[in-house]
């Protein structure tokens, strides 16, 4: 607490500075699958695997007529037991919403080193607006949920987080790989005394300022000897999300399970309805031209098991289950059994969670990435064979963050952000644009001369023999193939004498396109934050909007500046 006060009073002195910093945020396409561009664009065919359109307010209150006459005040009581309040905003929200009988907009990420990448703030970002947005809509409150999949086993893909340091090089920090090399859930593995480790490897990359040393004591508490990736995870994001109505929910926590066991039992009892449900929907996604986000194996059942052997995933075995991993048999009574009297060792998988979290919770929508919009167009069937209404699935913000030191050489160099994601092909341009013109001329009066004279020798050539065509044009096209690459190592020579273009352009594409990727898939939330402060948070949220037609962003204002030297 006194931390996060700390981090509190550092924002509070450094608004009332004058030197500020213009960091623009940038609204992007979010991309992904043919069936998330026309879903997102209103195609009617893509829709019909959907429920409702998200930037229109009546899909909403659809639903939430729907969860109203539906209603379990019961469930939605123990349900609200089970959620983490990052705030004192959170606590006031999730009261209302159990009094009033109120709804959840949600979302979701697996954990991930240092927050994760840019785009799982975003997520949870985008919920706390569109829930903002929805009260007025459906007339009740409406409050916005994280769903930390803790239960997640991939550890290579959470062990790690990107930054760029103020010399405008990449940094990947990493825990390194799992202490124990059987795959179990994130929420099971402590880390130990790697959390120092990658806390001073982070601070290394970041000079001193006003902030700094407020988040690495934030990252010190979360990140103790006995915490795990996923508890690290959930503690930062309550810090950053402080001062928002966001609550959190630990999809390993026991209780949750508990609440879920109906669907997981239903799962159990007959996973081949399940299995004829999801392979409906997939006949009529490839039948309107779609491919599968998420293939479907024959036999498989959307549960998984914890064992000694760590997770894995159930597979329909005659009248019972094996392992997939292992190949250990069950019995269906003995896996009734286990979800009867110890639930904690199952889980759903990526297909079954959703519809989880839609029973669990009266969930008016859910704020997706590309490849969760995707997957959700296969769900219709499997949410109807459990009696459960599909949400609303509404795309998270998609934005770039362009700090003025950026901003500046696209401005100086007069380039786009996408220019700048292939930085070997801009400076060749720019090299292009600096040859001397007597030697661009040249060479270009030299190509032309060689198409010319082979054109004249290949007509001269065939009426004596037509095979010596094909001998005048290899002829030709080694001859191009020769200027080429001498164009090519003049390009190079005149890059080696731009060294400052092509610093810039290193510089600009580092911040943008990390390692040649989008930067709200590499970078971490601390990027920003560690210089800007719980400031770069409100800027996100504030100028996030869902029902104005498309999740969007306006050019954010100035923001407190950091002491380093853009």
């Amino acid at each position: 607490m006194a931390t996060r006060r700390r981090v509190r009073r550092a924002a509070r002195r450094r608004r009332g500075r004058a030197r500020v910093v213009d960091l623009r945020l940038l609204s992007r396409h979010l991309g992904g699958s043919r069936l998330v561009r026309d879903y997102l664009d209103g195609s009617a065919t893509a829709s019909a695997f959907y429920r409702g359109v998200p930037a229109d307010a009546r899909s909403y209150r659809a639903k939430a007529r729907d969860l109203s006459q539906g209603a379990h005040p019961a469930r939605l009581s123990a349900a609200a037991e089970i959620v983490r309040p990052a705030g004192p905003r959170a606590e006031n929200a999730l009261r209302r919403v159990v009094e009033q009988q109120g709804f959840f907009v949600t979302t979701g990420q697996q954990p991930g080193l240092f927050g994760g990448p840019l785009y799982s703030l975003f997520k949870a970002l985008t919920a706390v607006r569109l829930a903002e947005e929805l009260q007025p809509v459906v007339g009740g409150p409406v409050m916005p949920l994280f769903w930390i999949a803790s239960d997640d086993h991939d550890w290579a893909e959470a062990n790690h987080a990107h930054v760029v340091d103020p010399g405008n090089r990449l940094h990947r920090i990493t825990v390194g790989p799992a202490a124990d090399p059987i795959p179990r859930a994130l929420a099971q593995i402590p880390l130990g005394d790697r959390g120092e480790q990658v806390i001073a490897q982070l601070a290394a990359c970041f000079p001193p300022n006003d902030y700094r040393d407020g988040y690495l004591d934030l990252l010190r508490e979360a990140y103790h000897p006995g915490a795990t990736l996923a508890s690290a995870y959930a503690d930062l994001l309550a810090a950053l999300l402080r001062d928002t109505p966001i609550g959190l929910v630990d999809g390993a926590g026991a209780r949750l399970k508990e609440l879920a066991r109906p669907i997981l039992r239903a799962e159990a009892e007959d996973p081949l309805a399940s299995e004829e449900a999801l392979t409906e929907t997939a006949g009529h996604l490839t039948a309107a031209g779609y491919r599968l986000q998420v293939p479907l194996a024959r036999g498989a059942t959307n549960l998984f098991f914890d064992t000694r052997q760590g997770r894995d995933r159930l597979l329909r075995a005659g009248s019972g289950f094996t392992l997939r991993r292992s190949g250990r048999e069950f019995s269906s009574r003995r896996i009734l059994g286990v979800i009867d009297e110890s639930v904690d060792l199952v889980s759903p998988n990526v297909l079954l969670r959703p519809v989880v979290e839609g029973f669990v919770f009266p969930t008016l929508a859910y704020v997706a990435g590309p490849g969760e919009v995707a997957y959700f167009g296969q769900l219709a069937a499997l949410f109807r064979r459990h009696g459960v209404e599909m949400p609303v699935v509404a795309p998270r913000a998609s934005l770039l963050v362009v700090e003025r030191k950026v901003a500046r050489v696209l401005e100086r160099l007069d380039v786009t952000v996408d220019d700048v994601r292939d930085g070997d092909r801009l400076q060749a341009r720019f090299a292009r644009d600096e040859m001397p013109d007597d030697l661009k001329d040249g060479l270009k009066r030299w190509r032309t001369d060689l198409e010319k004279r082979a054109h004249e020798v290949s007509g001269a050539s065939a009426a004596i023999d037509p095979v010596l065509q094909g001998a005048v044009t290899k002829a030709r096209n080694s001859g191009l193939a020769a200027l080429g690459a001498l164009e090519k190592k003049v390009i190079r020579a005149i890059k080696r004498q731009s060294e400052t273009v092509a610093g810039q352009i290193a510089k600009a594409g580092v911040n943008l396109w990390p390692g040649g990727r989008p930067q709200d898939r590499m970078l971490s939330p601390l990027q920003y934050t560690m210089r800007y402060g719980p400031d770069f948070v409100t800027a996100l949220r504030e100028r996030i909007r869902v029902l104005a037609g498309e999740t969007s962003v306006e050019p954010a204002g100035s923001l407190p500046r950091s002491d380093e030297t853009p």
